[in-house]
């Protein structure tokens, strides 16, 4: 049981996070969809500097070691890509 709730604690700690990332995910992906494929580049900038941001802040704040700046990496990119597929999702499912 403590496992479960330790691991329910862990979850919801990413979720804020998560969230952040989703704006600039949902940004880009928007621009995708109602635009179209010729606004490739200005999509890419949004999901690169956004999450990018996102990224190079997050390691400012709270990164002092190497191994701390490889756990961050690692659990950003983990929460990257499950913003970029809830935007994906998001932005279809409206756009239809």
């Amino acid at each position: 049981m403590d496992a479960f709730i330790g691991l329910a604690v862990e979850v919801l700690r990413l979720v804020p996070l998560t969230l952040a990332f989703y704006v600039p995910a949902l940004v880009g992906f928007a621009i995708l969809k109602e635009r179209g494929e010729g606004y490739r580049v200005k999509a890419a900038l949004a999901f690169a500097l956004g999450l990018g941001g996102l990224v190079a802040l997050q390691l400012l704040l709270r990164s002092v070691s190497a191994s701390q700046v490889a756990a961050t990496l690692g659990v950003s990119c983990v929460q990257i890509v499950f913003a970029l597929l809830l935007a994906a999702l998001t932005v279809y499912r409206l756009a239809d």
